[in-house]
């Protein structure tokens, strides 16, 4: 491909051998190629043409992992024909929405920490919460989670951003974050003093589990949530 002159990078024909790097354009046949993904785009192409966008609702116990290898993974669970990887996760003892794509660009455009996509949680603790404790909780706690950086796993202690609290219950609390640390709620609620007992996430960046029969099930995303889709994938490119 590259000797017959079929690869762009950056705009010019490639050479044979040459590296990119990240943020490098990279083209074939005048179609934008996410390299990193090794996913080719159609620029042209509307989303949910092209590409599979799905909605889950996962249930406790499932992986979110690809390893097929991995018992109860979530590739299995969701049964789906084509190749899809999720965007984010949740942990194993946690429930509710995740959306799963063959689209390479819609992770980034997601989590990436300058989009600040909301997503609502419900958070039971084994105990009642005060008002001081939902207080504590919307202006931050210190946490101690694991990121990546440099290509490895690093410690990360810092104040968890601003949140959204709402009171459902004595002990049920609605959360929005619009960030996603490593078991950010769990870990948020620990420095409290609580133990979560169930832990689902309701919506992500508008789109929720309206329409999924129960825990297990999955959809196709309708128009209103493709135009979320949509609307995340342009931001993204600003």
């Amino acid at each position: 491909l590259v000797a017959d002159g079929r690869v762009t990078v950056n705009g010019r024909v490639a050479d044979m051998g040459e590296r990119v790097f990240p943020g490098d354009k990279v083209s074939l046949d005048g179609k934008a190629v996410q390299w990193e993904t090794l996913a080719i785009v159609d620029e042209d192409a509307r989303p949910g043409e092209q590409f599979v966008y799905l909605k889950y609702w996962k249930p406790v116990g499932v992986v979110c992992t690809t390893d097929r290898s991995i018992r109860d993974n979530i590739i299995d669970a969701v049964g789906y024909p084509e190749r899809v990887f999720t965007v984010g996760r949740l942990d194993k003892d946690s429930s509710g929405l995740i959306l799963l794509t063959s689209d390479g660009r819609l992770p980034n455009a997601v989590l990436r920490s300058g989009q600040r996509h909301d997503k609502r949680y419900i958070v039971q603790a084994h105990m009642d919460v005060t008002d001081q404790d939902m207080r504590e909780l919307a202006d931050g706690v210190v946490i101690t989670t694991v990121a990546q950086r440099d290509n490895t796993w690093k410690p990360l202690t810092a104040p968890t951003l601003p949140c959204e609290v709402t009171r459902l219950n004595r002990d049920t609390l609605s959360i929005v974050l619009q960030e996603g640390r490593n078991r950010q709620i769990r870990k948020m609620m620990e420095v409290l003093g609580f133990r979560v007992r169930e832990l689902q996430r309701e919506e992500v960046m508008g789109i929720d589990l309206r329409g999924l029969r129960g825990p297990g099930a999955w959809s196709i995303l309708d128009n209103r949530e493709m135009g979320l889709v949509k609307e995340a994938l342009r931001r993204d490119q600003l």
